[in-house]
């Protein structure tokens, strides 16, 4: 297990708020790809974020390579994206290629159509493999969709300057604050029915796939996603797993020398990173003086994490990690995310046995 790597899900696009926190300690961030080869285009990350990647702190990994299919796939979503109104009628019937539902998919879902036309059918032997373009759509739409949320928040965020002077006289004469853009803004949270579709795509790709490969953890900032794992573990093991760890990281803070500010509490909290490390590879072996250097307001990680990252500058983040021993991750994965009830297929091959999981959260203010 390479305990200097954690694997994000099921975002496939890095984010600034999730990196920056992580790569204090861990080292690359690993998130997974739906096509192999297709790198997201700079110009559609945050500054931070870019940064981040140009010092070598993420890596894409592709766990269900398409090879001599990779382009056709590719020009199915170029033409999804660029004939968006052939296509409105059918999409608005989709329900995300059908992966919402409980039963078998048929012929005339718009997912088969949209596959067949491409020359992928689904006859038996090739079941598979259309499980596996379904997920990657998902996928695929799921960043074009983030892709336009963000476009429009950040529209809405312009309109939100110009109106300001006109909503503050409007406060003035009012006893309730308004912003018309700022209710606007609320609605661009993914709906969690699509983010349900997110998970069992980004499972059955990673737990299908025949590419693996090994992590020290694999975290997500879906506090909902963290407790089905951590339950369905119970329900196959008869335990619930207890918190390994609660780790206090700092929050992004736009505008500064991360690379120089990282690179000093590395070096400050060395020995510390090193038994954050150690808990990932062999959680059976690490003593109580380990934790209670890591764990708590008052510990020693505490202390060094306030030196190069105060909290007056600096919001904290917690990540807690849990030790799920026992289990195929990508067989895991798809038991909790991926499988529907009349489904039976296996992973390829098994992964690792035993794995750490955690969520990234954002501490509220007291």
């Amino acid at each position: 297990m390479n305990t200097n790597t954690v694997c994000f899900f099921p975002d496939t696009m890095p984010r600034a708020e999730v990196l920056f926190p992580l790569v204090q300690v861990f080292t690359p961030i690993v998130y997974l790809r739906a096509v192999e080869d297709d790198i997201p285009d700079p110009a559609n990350l945050s500054e931070p974020t870019r940064e981040m990647i140009d010092q070598g702190l993420v890596r894409y990994d592709c766990p269900a390579p398409l090879a001599d299919n990779r382009d056709r796939f590719l020009a199915l979503i170029d033409d999804l994206q660029h004939r968006r109104d052939d296509y409105a009628g059918q999409l608005s019937n989709l329900s995300l290629a059908g992966l919402s539902s409980r039963k078998s998919e048929s012929k005339t879902t718009i997912i088969s159509t949209l596959l067949q036309q491409t020359g992928v059918d689904d006859s038996a032997d090739e079941q598979l493999m259309q499980v596996l373009w379904q997920a990657r759509l998902v996928l695929k739409l799921g960043e074009s969709f983030d892709l336009e949320q963000a476009e429009l928040k950040k529209n809405l965020e312009r309109i939100s300057a110009r109106e300001s002077g006109l909503v503050e006289e409007l406060r003035q004469e009012t006893s309730q604050p308004f912003s018309l853009t700022t209710s606007l803004s609320a609605a661009d949270a993914r709906p969690d029915g699509q983010q349900r579709l997110r998970l069992k795509a980004w499972s059955r790709l990673f737990g299908l796939g025949k590419n693996r490969f090994s992590a020290g953890a694999f975290i997500t900032t879906r506090r909902d996603s963290f407790d089905l794992l951590l339950e369905q573990y119970e329900q196959m093991h008869a335990v619930l797993p207890q918190p390994l760890l609660r780790l206090l990281l700092p929050g992004l803070q736009p505008g500064t020398d991360a690379a120089r500010q990282r690179a000093a509490f590395q070096e400050d909290a060395a020995e510390l990173i090193s038994s954050c490390r150690k808990i990932l590879a062999d959680p059976d072996t690490i003593t109580d003086q380990d934790f209670s250097d890591l764990d708590g307001a008052e510990s020693q990680w505490a202390r060094v994490l306030e030196k190069h990252y105060p909290l007056e500058e600096y919001p904290r983040c917690t990540l807690t990690l849990c030790h799920l021993p026992g289990v195929d991750i990508g067989k895991f994965f798809l038991e909790t995310f991926g499988r529907d009830e009349d489904e039976a297929q296996e992973p390829g091959k098994k992964q690792q046995t035993g794995t750490v999981i955690g969520v990234l959260e954002a501490q509220l203010p007291v």
